[in-house]
């Protein structure tokens, strides 16, 4: 199974053209992922995201079901698109959390773009956001992407 970044690619030669990133090598956040996996069907989980966020994958085989969700909107920071995000998923139908639930993995997957400046970088994430996460039983990544040639 191949997860293509598609989204974030776009966002970042849509940056890249508006002039927001100054050099090709300057270290940037991207974007979070909820990234989904379950034994059972997420379904209606993905369809009540759907409504306001972006699906960039949805696949199921036999033998589980894959999903990973976007929030859409302007998100500058990662504990703003975690909470954006939270509140999706708070905002869920019954069955819907049910199914999140049943998820073995719900992961917040912090993307960053790679670079060598500037010298020390850095993005925070508040206390109450980890109590967030952890209280919805999520988990949490970080991907970093390499500068693109």
């Amino acid at each position: 199974m191949i997860w293509y970044k598609s989204k974030t690619t776009l966002k970042f030669a849509k940056k890249l053209l508006e002039g927001k990133y100054k050099t090709m090598s300057e270290i940037q956040f991207l974007n979070v992922d909820l990234e989904l996996e379950s034994k059972q069907d997420i379904s209606l989980l993905v369809a009540d995201l759907k409504k306001v966020a972006s699906i960039l994958h949805y696949d199921k085989d036999e033998y589980r079901q894959l999903a990973r969700i976007e929030a859409s909107g302007n998100v500058t920071t990662p504990d703003k698109a975690i909470n954006n995000l939270c509140e999706l998923i708070e905002s869920c139908s019954r069955n819907a959390l049910k199914q999140w639930l049943s998820c073995s993995r719900r992961t917040f997957d912090i993307g960053f773009e790679s670079g060598s400046s500037p010298k020390c970088f850095n993005q925070a994430l508040h206390a109450d956001t980890l109590l967030r996460i952890s209280a919805i039983g999520a988990g949490m990544e970080i991907t970093i992407y390499p500068t693109e040639k």
